[in-house]
């Protein structure tokens, strides 16, 4: 295998261009575009980065993924500038940390026992004649529930029907909802369009007010694999079992092509909102809004790789963040201990530090 020196150029890293990130939009995350995008500190440079990062899934991949970056930056020989390396090493640390606490895509399938009743209120989104699930309501581009910049509806010939067509390009979405504290479903698909699924949900999106990041994943890092079934204590402690049944049963309908963010909120003033800051060149897309009560049953039955992401605990992302830390620091050492006492001074962001005139003679 090529070592990342061998196949970029310092200009190359340097000079990653808009361009560049958004021809390969879809493509698999590499390495080597992070490690570049790290250097170039560029807006897309950093979307680079965060993409390669965010494909980890688990907290404590992707810690490994961004120290093995940091510790690639010094032997890669792609910069000599300390300094340059240090605004690197930081990028990536950032970058790591936004990882660990952003919400995950799920790749979900419905099942033929899955069902709606008076506790979960649904929205299935897309063109006014496609077919809506029993217990959904309608949500097509005429709605006052949906805007956005141009927002066109989409339906696939195949597939379940919740999932199977959609709008893109939404920017805000607003369903009326009893106030309470919800769990809340969010569906997309993955429709073979590259600006429509490299961040369906955008960069971030804004529930009720609070931002959330979602990671930026294309649908084959979507992490394996969820359900909907009938409601069931399956994100409980004790839940387990009962979610790998439903695994087992193979009762999935459709192909798995869905996806899912999961997230708990809560409404007081009658509606949920969602904001999604859009991404230039880039569409969101939605194919359906589930709520139910947060804290009981659910219809959402996670895999045990899904429940390993779903469930990430603050130690692990404590010991994940100190991963990282340690492989920034032993870089900053490294660096510190080769500089001169110029390299130094701007690493620390000191004055430049005086020099006394060397005397070769002895004033004695």
């Amino acid at each position: 295998m090529k070592r990342i020196s061998q196949i970029l150029s310092v200009g190359a890293a340097l000079a990653l261009a808009a361009p560049a990130v958004q021809a390969q939009v879809a493509a698999e995350p590499t390495r080597a575009d992070a490690l570049a995008g790290a250097l170039a500190g560029s807006e897309e440079g950093v979307r680079a980065m965060e993409r390669y990062l965010d494909s980890a899934g688990a907290a404590q991949v992707s810690a490994d993924r961004a120290a093995g970056l940091i510790r690639e930056l010094r032997r890669s020989g792609l910069a000599d500038d300390p300094q340059v390396l240090q605004q690197a090493a930081d990028r990536i640390s950032s970058a790591a940390s936004r990882s660990f606490v952003s919400a995950r895509i799920y790749k979900t399938r419905v099942t033929s026992t899955f069902r709606m009743d008076e506790k979960r209120i649904g929205f299935d989104f897309g063109p006014p004649d496609a077919e809506t699930r029993d217990g959904f309501q309608k949500v097509d581009t005429r709605s006052e529930m949906v805007k956005g910049p141009n927002p066109s509806a989409m339906r696939r010939p195949e597939g379940e029907s919740l999932l199977r067509d959609g709008i893109r390009n939404l920017r805000q979405v607003k369903l009326p909802v009893a106030n309470g504290k919800y769990r809340v479903m969010i569906a997309t698909d993955d429709i073979g369009v590259p600006e429509a699924t490299a961040n369906p949900y955008g960069s971030a999106m804004k529930v009720n007010g609070e931002r959330v990041r979602v990671a930026a994943q294309t649908p084959k890092n979507w992490v394996n694999e969820t359900y909907l079934a009938e409601p069931q204590s399956y994100l409980a402690e004790d839940g387990a079992a009962a979610a790998d049944e439903v695994a087992k049963r193979g009762n999935a309908q459709g192909p798995t092509t869905g996806g899912m963010v999961v997230i708990e909120t809560e409404v007081e003033n009658g509606e949920l909102q969602l904001v999604f800051d859009l991404i230039e060149g880039q569409e969101t897309y939605l194919t359906g809004v589930i709520l139910e009560p947060a804290g009981e049953e659910s219809v959402f039955a996670p895999s045990a790789e899904a429940r390993q992401v779903l469930f990430t605990r603050p130690e692990d992302i404590l010991v994940a963040t100190e991963r990282v830390e340690t492989a920034r620091q032993e870089l900053v050492s490294e660096i510190v201990a080769e500089a001169g006492p110029e390299q130094v001074a701007r690493l620390l962001d000191l004055p430049e530090p005086v020099f006394e005139p060397v005397n070769d003679v002895s004033p004695n």
